[in-house]
């Protein structure tokens, strides 16, 4: 009949509707589709082939090249799980390009309610861009230690390295779980003319979570930020944690830090 034809439908729609979000990721820079996030295991090198694109070595020393999004359709997300974007910012800029950012951030108490996923973070940008506040600019990259809350593991708070680009491919090293009152240290610093070491330490256990990138478009990183970002944060103050967040003892080079610094 005409009214199951249009119950079934419906269930069809919302099926679809519920696959498509199945596929998306939140990222610390917007929503992206599943086959552009990729998860690789600490340590991993990202490099650029002359064919423009993304290789990675593993720490085993196996290869695999990454392809899949020469371009980046973003999309969002509306009602649960939205994304807020970044709720509170501090911004520095260096026009000749910092070579180190290294700095400390506390491991909050827990929000009341769960949000989708709440990101803290440190970071270096090669342009001054904020999601959803900026139109988006034709260039970009951003390279970050980010803690995160849920953790892909569970309900507390993990650690990973990130390596985010709007025109193609998303990559993050393995995550490392760090308590409720400890700390992240957070370094990113030069190691070559367009390399990068991109580390997050927990600061109790000392094991850390890692990513190397190279690509001649980091050249130049001039734009320093720390930033509190989320995905489902807009019903309130429950959403966030309930305790203060302290970025401290950052420290911005102008030249490579001493690589006897922490790692």
């Amino acid at each position: 009949t005409g009214d199951s034809m249009k119950t079934t439908i419906f269930l069809l729609s919302v099926l679809f509707f519920s696959l498509s979000l199945s596929l998306l990721v939140k990222t610390p820079v917007g929503i992206y589709p599943s086959e552009c996030v990729h998860n690789v295991p600490s340590g991993s090198h990202i490099t650029e082939n002359p064919t423009a694109l993304t290789q990675v070595k593993f720490p085993n020393g196996t290869h695999r090249t990454y392809g899949g999004c020469s371009k980046v359709q973003k999309q969002k997300i509306s009602g649960v799980g939205e994304y807020d974007g970044w709720l509170a910012y501090t911004t520095f800029h260096y026009p000749e390009g910092i070579e180190s950012f290294l700095g400390t951030f506390s491991v909050p108490t827990f929000p009341r309610n769960a949000p989708e996923v709440l990101y803290l973070f440190t970071g270096l940008q090669n342009v001054d861009w904020v999601p959803l506040v900026d139109p988006e600019p034709p260039i970009f990259d951003i390279i970050q230690p980010v803690l995160q809350y849920p953790a892909d593991a569970g309900l507390h708070w993990s650690v990973k390295s990130w390596y985010v680009t709007l025109d193609g491919e998303v990559f993050h090293s393995s995550e490392i779980a760090v308590p409720v009152g400890s700390a992240v240290f957070g370094n990113m610093t030069k190691i070559g003319s367009s390399d990068w070491e991109i580390i997050g330490v927990n600061q109790i256990t000392k094991t850390s979570t890692r990513l190397t990138v190279s690509r001649p478009r980091l050249a130049v990183q001039p734009w320093a930020y720390n930033t509190m970002e989320c995905y489902g944060c807009g019903g309130g103050c429950s959403y966030l944690p309930t305790g203060n967040v302290q970025f401290r003892d950052c420290l911005l080079y102008t030249s490579p830090s001493p690589r006897d610094r922490q790692k």
